[in-house]
């Protein structure tokens, strides 16, 4: 993950601790509580360590979306949709962040 890969992750207690390991190569480590300890320690093994606001990585998550099942219901008022013109496609989202499209046809129910 460090050898420029691209990728980043984050290692999170709600509220509490978070480590947040960026593309940029960085390391944050984010605390509820102040740690000027903590600070003065990574100094002494010679890491560059600095007190900062927030992370660059931290996430703000907002309400999480209704999600509703794929039942009959659904499937009508999306034939509805598709017929009268007010969907031509449709995201399936099976891993958040990872979706695929499907063209929708009026041919199709």
């Amino acid at each position: 993950m460090l050898r420029e890969s691209g990728a980043w992750c984050r290692l999170e207690a709600d509220g509490i601790f978070e480590v947040h390991v960026g593309w940029d190569q960085y390391i944050y480590v984010c605390t509820s509580r102040p740690s000027e300890n903590a600070l003065a320690r990574a100094r002494a093994l010679g890491l560059l360590s600095e007190s900062l606001d927030a992370s660059p990585y931290a996430v703000e998550t907002e309400a999480p979306e209704v999600q509703r099942p794929g039942d009959d219901e659904f499937w009508s008022a999306l034939a509805w949709a598709d017929a009268s013109g007010r969907a031509g496609m449709l995201e399936e989202m099976y891993i958040e962040g990872a979706s695929r499209w499907h063209p929708l046809s009026r041919k199709t129910p």
